[in-house]
């Protein structure tokens, strides 16, 4: 059994809470963190999705991947550091300044894994509902306080890139003290589809 807080380095009882991936993504994890985990939470981004960001916003200096997942992303930044609740690597212990973070977090806890983020990025760029940053009173506050969007690159609707939902899909650029306009681009691919 794997004590809740604590990385556990017995692979058989990580092995005894995961289960085989069902349409793309687990459907349970190994429960490391005090708060329940949401098995549609694992979600893996397209390899041709993980590389138009790297190279639409080109993150520089120290970069992370909090939710590294298969390791996407990490193949266009090789130099990235990274966490992974599954590998014994804890987002909500992270505690370092970081120039960027880059990926794709979970879904059911967006708003507490902004929030987190914001307290140790420069830049951050996520693959979210574009839905994301408005969503709420207090995560607009927040982002005034800490910076805005800077940037949202549109990717399609969520079921269409293999997300577990029907929402539009952007990649959103946050930087921290950017109060100006937001700029927007589409992925060559929504402009040809008609969905």
């Amino acid at each position: 059994m794997i004590a809740v807080g604590t990385v556990s380095t017995n692979r058989a009882a990580i092995a005894a809470n995961a289960k085989v991936r069902k349409n793309g993504y687990m459907s349970s994890q190994p429960q490391l963190l005090p708060i329940s985990l949401d098995p549609s939470d694992v979600v893996y981004t397209p390899s041709w999705l993980a590389q138009d960001m790297v190279e639409f916003f080109n993150p520089v200096g120290s970069i992370l991947e909090p939710c590294a997942g298969d390791g996407v992303f990490l193949n266009f930044l090789p130099s990235a550091q990274w966490c992974e609740i599954e590998k014994g690597r804890d987002f909500f212990a992270w505690n370092t300044p970081i120039d960027w973070m880059i990926g794709n977090p979970p879904f059911s806890m967006l708003a507490k894994w902004i929030y987190h983020s914001m307290e140790f990025a420069e830049n951050i760029v996520y693959i979210v509902p574009c839905r994301t940053p408005f969503i709420s009173n207090k995560m607009v506050l927040k982002m005034y306080e800490w910076g805005s969007v800077k940037h949202m690159r549109i990717y399609g609707q969520g079921n269409q890139l293999n997300f577990p939902l029907n929402y539009l899909m952007a990649a959103l650029h946050f930087q921290r003290g950017y109060h100006g306009a937001m700029e927007m681009s589409y992925h060559p691919a929504i402009l040809s589809n008609n969905a």
